[in-house]
Formats: structure tokens, C-alpha cells, sequence
């Protein structure tokens, strides 16, 4: 799961609610895919300066719902809070492809090699909004339609980018698109850390089911989005149990 900016044109009026953090004037797009790259699911029509969390709460509610099947859960990125059916990285640990390829250093710990899997797993998700954005230029620049319009623009290219995967699985746009993620050095956005404090894809199996009246799950779905240390837990224990395996790989035993 990821959001992205779309640039929009609108009223000078709703300029200042459509301000993302970058200044530019944009929609924020919450986007999920699983490994195959075809988007599962879209929402665009927020205002740039929505919060991530706000965008995603609104996501499991609305008429057309974003579906986390209890038991089920998102790689999702710094931005969200780790709550359940929501599995988010450990802050203030080295996060991105590119800071470990700078570093040449391999885990020190469990929180690190968590880190380093969740990004390799959700790297998915980038690469396919890479390509959502290289295929249609209306993706990268601002029009002259309206917002309502965009949105509906936005959501017929996410359908025509779902059937040019299945019928050219192959895409040459993609070759581009990963040379491009090669040649950009992320960077540790502090903002997308700090900006859902009090409140990120593909889908994994085995999540604890946290029904306790904080993230209610109806209808075997959730509907909510709060943190709770029973989640906290279970990521610490799947990255121990991950760092575990790592070790003896690698051959320390005892460590």
C-alpha cells in the first residue's frame, strides 16, 4: 500500500487544501497492489494536504470500501500508523533500498532486517506507481479538467493499467522505470514519520486478530485504524523470529 501526488488544477480558493508538503497542487492517491503489479485498489479525490491516515480511514468505510479481511494485513510505509492489518516499518531505522545499498552493511539486528524485507516486499508498490505515472504524461502534470474530472481520469487509467498487465506482463516502460528508481537516491521523509504519529503492499497471512473494541472488525473486516501494543508485539515477534533464521543462515549459531 502507498500513497501518491497527482497534480491537479483547481479554484484559487481550494489551492490551499490541495497543497501537499512539496507545494505543488495535487490529489492524494492511495494506491494497493499485490506482486502481479495490478492495482486492487484506488482512491484519488483527496485534497494534497490531506493526512495519510485521514485518507486511509476514510478508505475503510466508504460505500466502496478498501476490504482487510480479519487475519489479513498491508506492508505499509512510516506514514501510517502500525496498527492492525496495517504493518508499517520501525521508525527511526534505516528504511529505503538505497540506504542500504549506500551503506554496503548488511542487518545488525532484528529491526534493521525487518526494515530491509518490508522494503524489498513494498518496493512492488513503487515500481507500479512508477509505471502508473511513465504511461500516461496527464499522470505527471497538471490539466486543464477539473478535480472531479482528474479523479475520474485517474481511476480509468488505473483500470487500463490493470489490462496492459495482464495482456504485456513484459512492459518495456518498466525497464525505464527501475533504471529511474536506481538513479533516485531516496531519502528519509521526517514529515511522512511524525505526520500520522497519533493515529503503508501486498497482502500477508497470519496477523493476530485484534478484535478488543480498538480496531473493530465487522462483518470479518476492518473498519478502524488505531495502534495497540498487541501489534507492536506481533511485528517484534516476527522480525525476532525473522532475525532467528537470518542468523543461523548466515552461521551464527548461539548468537
Amino acid at each position: 500500500m502507498i500513497w501518491s501526488y497527482v497534480k491537479v488544477h483547481v479554484l484559487l480558493r481550494d489551492q490551499g487544501r490541495y497543497r501537499n508538503r512539496k507545494n505543488e497542487i495535487a490529489t492524494n492517491v492511495l494506491g494497493v497492489c499485490p506482486r502481479d503489479m495490478r492495482f486492487t485498489y484506488v482512491l484519488p479525490g483527496w485534497e494534497g494536504s490531506a493526512a495519510d491516515g485521514r485518507v486511509l480511514r476514510d478508505a475503510l468505510v466508504r460505500s466502496d470500501p478498501l476490504i482487510v479481511p480479519k487475519g489479513k494485513y498491508f506492508l505499509v510505509d512510516a506514514g501510517y500508523a502500525n496498527s492492525s492489518g496495517f504493518l508499517a516499518p520501525n521508525r527511526g531505522v534505516r528504511y529505503h533500498l538505497s540506504e542500504w545499498s549506500a551503506s554496503g552493511s548488511k542487518p545488525q539486528n532484528f529491526k534493521e532486517l525487518f526494515n530491509l524485507r518490508h522494503s524489498i516486499a513494498r518496493n512492488v508498490i513503487e515500481r507500479t506507481f512508477g509505471l502508473f505515472k511513465k504511461r500516461w504524461a496527464i499522470l505527471r502534470d497538471a490539466s486543464f479538467f477539473d478535480v472531479k474530472t482528474h479523479v475520474m481520469i485517474i481511476n480509468a487509467c488505473a483500470i487500463l493499467h490493470n489490462l496492459i498487465r495482464v495482456e504485456q506482463p513484459n512492459d518495456p516502460y518498466l525497464d525505464e522505470v527501475d533504471a529511474e528508481m536506481r538513479r533516485v537516491q531516496h531519502e528519509v521523509d521526517d514529515e511522512d514519520e511524525m505526520e500520522d504519529e497519533d493515529e503503508e503492499n501486498e497482502m500477508e497471512d497470519d496477523g493476530p486478530n485484534n478484535d478488543g473494541g480498538v480496531n473493530a472488525v465487522n462483518e470479518n473486516r476492518i473498519r478502524t485504524v488505531q495502534p495497540t501494543s498487541e501489534w507492536t508485539q506481533f511485528r517484534n515477534a516476527l522480525a525476532r523470529a525473522m532475525f532467528i533464521d537470518y542468523q543461523i543462515r548466515q552461521g551464527h549459531h548461539g548468537s
